[in-house]
């Protein structure tokens, strides 16, 4: 059950969800009618909200093609644009897109997130801005104008941040292992890569995984053996760190035979929780060298509580930093590196490499601000600390 006032009419109406149906009620010159009744609608709690900005509330029904929302009202203010996006094509100019569904939008730019200022107009749902400094991060926010509307200006739309800089590109590819290819570019790339299927060897295929090397690199883990001789690696859909695209492209390197020999290094991570991190080798380890905590080196200054072999899979392991300090999304990066830790013995003994694919960088995104916490803590105004 609840209420809101879903038709601006400074009064609220009555929404109840009693599965499998929806009711909203209005009180109208002293009748109760049913202003809205729906079927199979499932849900324990009832969204009111103003999504799009236009000075009219939506209700969000449940059903079994998704979320849909209504409003009750004609809206008397133009629709506020969504889906802004923007990214830097070059050194001095911005793209930017977003939604909408007027024929005249107004385009604000500032330096600052609360200084924007008025700069142009366009009579689509796309802009381009040149002539921009370099290495300047610059906050960009639509509003629309509709003239048949009430209100003919909307608010202005989610701002979308964007480091004006030169994009990415590819600038090498080299082998590391019988399975392993550290590809690095100019820029700095994500840390987190959500789709594989940006990267195919030919002959071969997409990686079984992709993990950052350094900031500028990617480590990239096949399951079959990369042939001995020149090899051919497309890049495709993929982002820098700032969220230019970066060109398609093609690499060349060579498997030497020396270097195909069996090498032992990490595959991929997950930040578990703040506290605990899955890292997964390419081979089994040995127990004994891959629970001593004296082998895993964080930067800046951390350490590793304990070390849990994962039963069901004795390629992973879990490190432990209760007790210790946090990582992941908490506003700092630590590099976890790994030495002396072994392969099992059925796998021949094999050290883990002392370069790349012996450490991590660990950083991560939160989803809330539920972790939120003070820094320096305690806090004491006064003594040439000035902010907290």
């Amino acid at each position: 059950v609840r209420f809101a006032d879903l038709d601006n009419d400074l009064s609220d109406e009555l929404i109840v969800f009693m599965f499998p149906y929806s009711f909203i009620f209005k009180y109208d010159f002293g009748i109760n009618r049913i202003i809205s009744y729906k079927e199979n609608i499932n849900s324990n709690s009832v969204f009111v909200g103003d999504l799009n900005l236009n000075g009219v509330s939506e209700i969000a029904f449940p059903t079994t093609e998704g979320i849909k929302f209504y409003e009750f009202a004609v809206s008397i203010m133009a629709n506020t644009p969504y889906n802004l996006n923007g990214f830097s094509v070059d050194s001095s100019s911005v793209q930017l897109t977003w939604n909408g569904n007027v024929d005249q939008y107004y385009v604000y730019r500032g330096t600052e997130q609360n200084n924007l200022e008025l700069i142009d107009s366009t009579l689509t749902d796309e802009y381009s801005d040149a002539q921009l400094n370099i290495n300047t991060t610059y906050y960009y926010a639509v509003q629309a104008f509709d003239p048949i509307k009430q209100i003919p200006l909307s608010n202005l739309s989610s701002l979308v941040e964007i480091y004006v800089h030169t994009p990415g590109k590819v600038l090498s590819a080299e082998a590391l292992s019988a399975k392993t290819v550290t590809v690095t570019f100019s820029e700095k790339m994500n840390n987190t890569i959500e789709n594989l299927q940006a990267f195919e060897l030919m002959n071969v295929g997409i990686p079984n995984s992709v993990a950052p090397a350094n900031q500028f690199a990617y480590l990239l883990t096949f399951r079959e053996t990369i042939p001995i001789g020149e090899n051919e690696l497309v890049l495709k859909d993929l982002k820098d760190f700032y969220g230019s695209p970066i060109v398609t492209d093609t690499v060349y390197f060579t498997m030497d035979s020396t270097i195909a020999n069996q090498e032992f290094f990490i595959s991929s991570f997950k930040i578990e929780n703040p506290y605990l991190i899955r890292v997964t080798f390419n081979f089994d380890v040995d127990e004994t060298s891959a629970q001593n905590v004296g082998n895993y080196f964080f930067e800046p200054n951390n350490k590793a509580t304990s070390i849990t072999i994962d039963e069901n899979n004795k390629k992973t392991i879990l490190i432990d930093l209760k007790g210790q300090k946090p990582v992941g999304s908490i506003g700092k990066e630590y590099v976890l590196r790994v030495k002396n830790v072994m392969s099992s013995s059925a796998t021949g003994n094999i050290e883990i490499n002392s370069g790349a694919g012996s450490y991590v960088v660990l950083t991560g995104f939160a989803n809330d601000l539920s972790d939120v916490y003070v820094y320096p803590n305690p806090a004491e105004i006064g003594t040439g600390i000035t902010k907290i």
